[in-house]
């Protein structure tokens, strides 16, 4: 549980961050949670795990199974449009698949091949912001906003065309023409102000914008960027329950029903007592089927 007494800062690929896409503040909420558990070795088969606990608790919020299912749908079928380096463009769904644990409150979420390498290794040309802090965030507008400007938080400011910004927020579309709030004023009172507003009260960042014309419509705005020293804090983000039943399945190559079985059946001290001295017998290679021998010391056969 190295992560659960430490900062967590979020890392995503800068094509992540300026991909034209649009979620909800809870489908937000939710790729934020399994990002957090993210680690490079994790290989392709890999998947993680949403404690629906966590998610209300760190957010705030009460959500309805309906909600949380309607949610996981739409996820697996939002599609980003990235732009690569040699000019490609990957449309990929950020998440394959959802699986929602019977009586557990956990959502097994299946992270799509494609999309992984924009999260790990990254050397250059990634966004790092803080997990808390975005999750603090009501407006799905001021999430994707957050994680815009924190790109350039060290540069203190952004500048970006509106048409560009309302195609990132999927409010204009190139094709069809569709715009929405094409009033400037509109746009500002339910997208910038609710973001500054929201930005400044509750992330590391404080923020100010100019809008500019060119004739008498607004054409770009510009952002400036400050970065608050200190504001973050320390705080726990792991549900005990999903990371024990993250680790039997995906560490101890348990099934499902039986990851189910023993977090039931015993208590959290109990079952990291247990696989620490199965993870030492392993070491030890006294153990060859790392599943069939936890199976059987938790007594399932």
């Amino acid at each position: 549980m190295e992560e659960s007494t430490t900062l967590k800062t979020l890392i995503q690929d800068n094509a992540i961050t300026s991909a034209r896409y649009e979620m909800s503040a809870l489908e937000k909420n939710i790729i934020y949670i399994m990002m957090a558990q993210l680690k490079k070795e994790d290989t392709s088969d890999v998947n993680y795990y949403v404690s629906v606990r966590e998610l209300m608790e760190r957010t705030g919020t009460r959500n309805s199974y309906e909600d949380l299912k309607r949610a996981t749908e739409t996820l697996i079928g939002r599609v980003l449009q990235i732009k690569r380096p040699n000019g490609n463009l990957l449309q990929v769904s950020m998440i394959s698949s959802a699986e929602y644990m019977h009586g557990q409150g956990i959502i097994e979420i299946g992270l799509d091949p494609k999309i992984r390498p924009f999260f790990f290794d990254l050397k250059q040309n990634f966004t790092t912001f803080q997990l808390h802090m975005a999750l603090s965030l009501d407006s799905k507008y001021a999430k994707r906003i957050y994680e815009m400007l924190s790109q350039y938080k060290d540069i203190g400011v952004f500048k970006i065309e509106l048409l560009e910004l309302k195609r990132r927020l999927l409010l204009y579309d190139d094709k069809t023409g569709e715009e929405q709030y094409k009033n400037w004023s509109d746009f500002e009172k339910r997208i910038l102000l609710t973001a500054k507003k929201e930005i400044n009260e509750k992330t590391d960042l404080t923020i100010s914008y100019n809008a500019k014309k060119v004739g008498r419509k607004y054409s770009d705005i510009e952002f400036t960027i400050t970065r608050i020293r200190g504001a973050q804090t320390k705080i726990d983000f792991q549900d005990e329950s999903a990371v024990v039943f993250g680790r039997l399945i995906n560490e101890f190559r348990l099934r499902k029903d039986q990851a189910i079985q023993i977090v039931e059946k015993f208590s959290q001290s109990e079952i990291h007592k247990t696989l620490y001295d199965i993870k030492l017998k392993v070491a030890s290679n006294e153990v060859k089927n790392i599943g069939a021998y936890t199976a059987k010391v938790f007594g399932l056969g």
